[in-house]
C-alpha cells in the first residue's frame, strides 16, 4: 500500500525550487508527477490534503466521479459543505435529515450510478416531471405514485444545491439544474380559523368539547394566543413559566429535546390571565419539567396526541372531517389564524413578530424594544380572540423589567 500522495522538490535552471506530488490511482498506479505551486512542504501537504478532499488529486479523475461518490456524507452535520453553511445560515438537524431522505429515496436511485459530468439539464427536467407518476416499491411490489409539485420542488432544490457546490469544487463546469424550472406551484391553500369557531373550542366549561383531555385543551389554546410551534408547546418546562408570561427558548422534536427555537432566536411571550391560570395547574403537576406531559415532567405527550385531540374538538363544533381536509386544518393553522387576527386588530408587524417568533429580512427591532403599553395591547389582543377580559397586575411592567434584566437562559 502506498500513501495518497508523495512530495519531492525539483529545482528549475534559474534556481527556484517548486514541490510536485506522484499520487496513485484506484488501480495502485503512480500517476503524475503534479505542481503544487508551492515552495514549502507543508503548504505542498495541505494543498495535496485539500485535493484529495474535493476529490481533485488526480486531474481529470473526478471525470469518472459518480453521483452516489459524490453525494457520500454531503448531508453530515461534520461534512465540508455543512460545515462551511452553517457559519453562515442556521442548518437544523431536521433540514439536514429530511434532506438525506430526500436524497436516499428521490435523488440517488435516478442519479446515484451516473458520473456528475454526464448529468444534464435535459436528465434533470425529465427526472423532475416525473415526479407526476413516479414507480416505486411497496412491499416488494411496484406501484405508481404521484407527488405534488410542491414535494417535487423540495427535493429539485436539494438536488440544485449539491450540484452547485460540485461546481464550486470544479468537479462538473456547470450546475444542471440552472436551465430547469420549478414545477408551478400546487400548495394547498390554508383557509384558517374564524375568531367565532375558536370561541366554540374554548367555552368557559372546556370538557364539553375536549373531555378530559385537559393537556390537548391546554396546548391548543396556548398556540391560539401565542402562535407557538407544536415543538415549542411540548418543549416548554415548567422553569420558563413566570407569573405573567413565558420563555420560549426551547423544542421537543423527534422524541429529543434541544435548548433553541427554529429559527435559534429566543422569545418572551405575556400570557393572558385565563390562560396562565391553566398554566399554574399544569406547573403544579409537573414542576420544572416538561409542562405538557403525563408522567409529571419527564417527558412531553406526543404531538399525534395535540393533533388528534384538536382534530376531535373541530368535529363537536360541527366541522367534519371532509372540511378538515378541505381547509387544510392543523396545529400549524394556529399559527396562520394568529399572524392574521393579531395584523386585523391593529397590532404592527413587530409586535406580531415578537410573538409568532417568525424572522423576515424588514424585520430590524426586536421584542425587547417594545415598552409596556405595546405589550399591554398584545395581551388585550389575546383576550380578545379568546373573549376573555380578566385584568393582570401589572402584566407589562414586569415582563419589561424581565426583558431588560436579560437572564441567562437555564440548561434543561
Amino acid at each position: 500500500m502506498h500513501n495518497d500522495f508523495t512530495l519531492f522538490v525539483r529545482k528549475y535552471p534559474n534556481g527556484t525550487k517548486v514541490v510536485f506530488y506522484y499520487a496513485y490511482d484506484d488501480n495502485n498506479v503512480r500517476r503524475g508527477p503534479w505542481s503544487t505551486k508551492s515552495q514549502s512542504i507543508t503548504l505542498a501537504r495541505n494543498y495535496c490534503h485539500q485535493l484529495i478532499k474535493n476529490g481533485l488529486l488526480i486531474p481529470n479523475a473526478n471525470r469518472k466521479m459518480t453521483f452516489a461518490q459524490f453525494a457520500e456524507r454531503f448531508w453530515e452535520r461534520n461534512s465540508e459543505y455543512i460545515e462551511n453553511q452553517d457559519g453562515r445560515a442556521d442548518i437544523t438537524d431536521t433540514y439536514i435529515e429530511n434532506c438525506k431522505k430526500m436524497l436516499k429515496n428521490q435523488i440517488l436511485p435516478f442519479f446515484g450510478d451516473r458520473t456528475l459530468r454526464s448529468i444534464t439539464n435535459k436528465d434533470v427536467n425529465n427526472w423532475l416531471l416525473g415526479f407526476k407518476k413516479r414507480e416505486i416499491e411497496v412491499d416488494g411490489e411496484k406501484q405508481i405514485k404521484s407527488y405534488k409539485n410542491t414535494y417535487a420542488n423540495t427535493v429539485f432544490g436539494t438536488l440544485h444545491t449539491m450540484m452547485a457546490q460540485a461546481v464550486e469544487r470544479e468537479l462538473i463546469p456547470n450546475n444542471p439544474c440552472e436551465k430547469v424550472r420549478k414545477l408551478k406551484n400546487d400548495r394547498k391553500q390554508i383557509e384558517i380559523l374564524t375568531v367565532d369557531e375558536v370561541h366554540k373550542l374554548f367555552p368557559k366549561s372546556y370538557k364539553r368539547i375536549w373531555g378530559d383531555k385537559e393537556l390537548a385543551y391546554a396546548a391548543n389554546r396556548l398556540a391560539s394566543i401565542t402562535g407557538m410551534r407544536i415543538g415549542e408547546i411540548l418543549g416548554l418546562r415548567g422553569e420558563f413559566v413566570f407569573d405573567t408570561y413565558i420563555y420560549v427558548c426551547g423544542q421537543y422534536t423527534e422524541n429529543s429535546y434541544k435548548d433553541h427555537t427554529k429559527t435559534k432566536e429566543n422569545r418572551y411571550i405575556p400570557i393572558m390571565p385565563e390562560m396562565m391560570v391553566v398554566l399554574i395547574g399544569l406547573l403544579k403537576q409537573n414542576g420544572k419539567g416538561f409542562l405538557f406531559s403525563l408522567d409529571g415532567g419527564a417527558k412531553p405527550v406526543s404531538p399525534t396526541y395535540i393533533t388528534r385531540e384538536f382534530n376531535r374538538a373541530l368535529e363537536r363544533i360541527g366541522i367534519s372531517k371532509a372540511e378538515i381536509r378541505r381547509r387544510n386544518l392543523s396545529m400549524h393553522s394556529w399559527r396562520h389564524f394568529l399572524n392574521t387576527d393579531l395584523q386585523r386588530q391593529g397590532l404592527t408587524l413587530q409586535q406580531v413578530q415578537s410573538v409568532t417568533g417568525h424572522k423576515s429580512e424588514g424585520m430590524t427591532e426586536r421584542y425587547s424594544h417594545l415598552d409596556a403599553r405595546q405589550i399591554e395591547s398584545i395581551i388585550k389582543a389575546q383576550q380578545a380572540i379568546s373573549g376573555d377580559k380578566k385584568e393582570m397586575a401589572k402584566p407589562a411592567l414586569k415582563l419589561v423589567k424581565a426583558i431588560e434584566q436579560k437572564p441567562e437562559r437555564k440548561r434543561a
